[in-house]
């Protein structure tokens, strides 16, 4: 597949950009619908509205920033930024449509977005941020636990059944785990927890198209 791959960022703009990215803060629980849409890079630092109040982090405030992708079936790949402030304010920021499903027509906004975002922060801003890519090491435990007992139970049980039994039955049910159990190999793979160089955003960082 072809990749978002991120060009040189910008000069340092003066002037606030708005992009048209879906977000949800620290604490909002099970989103059902997304409805928070809107991200502004202003000269000094982030603004948003979360149910329509102003909200707002400078840069000087970030404490970290994470970046990685995920896979929904049958929808596609996306893609989440998520900024921590002072006092664990919370800002993630996606290339998912309002429902919650990958949109191909978002990822362009959202890397262009990353960009402007890391070519905004300051050489001290940089030294003081803690830049991190992938998943969290509790998540990615967890995923690979989950994707190997997937594994075993849609690749290794059908195919034990099929040389136990010989139904051709049992080969079509592997196919088809092989189907979902793969890709999560591979997104587990790409979210390995890591640093990344904020002045060097490789096409690894975004999601597929």
């Amino acid at each position: 597949m072809d990749q978002v791959v991120p060009g040189k960022p910008d000069a340092l703009s003066s002037e606030p950009r708005r992009y048209e990215l879906f977000h949800r803060g620290q604490g909002r629980g099970l989103v059902w619908r997304f409805r928070d849409e809107g991200v502004v890079l202003t000269p000094a630092g982030i603004e948003w509205r979360t149910d329509g109040a102003a909200r707002s982090m400078p840069y000087a405030e970030i404490e970290s920033i994470r970046i990685e992708s995920g896979h929904i079936p049958k929808s596609g790949y996306f893609g989440t930024c998520t900024i921590v402030g002072r006092g664990d304010r919370t800002i993630a920021v996606n290339s998912l449509n309002s429902w919650g499903t990958a949109d191909p027509g978002r990822l362009a906004d959202y890397a262009d977005f990353v960009q402007d975002l890391h070519a905004r922060l300051s050489d001290d801003d940089r030294r003081r941020i803690r830049f991190n890519a992938g998943m969290t090491e509790g998540r990615q435990m967890f995923g690979k636990f989950a994707a190997i007992l997937g594994g075993a139970f849609f690749l290794v049980l059908p195919v034990g059944l099929l040389i136990w039994t010989g139904e051709v039955k049992a080969l079509f049910l592997a196919l088809a785990g092989a189907i979902f159990v793969i890709p999560a190999f591979r997104l587990l793979k790409k979210n390995e927890p890591r640093s990344y160089d904020p002045q060097r955003l490789d096409d690894d960082l975004f999601p597929h198209i």
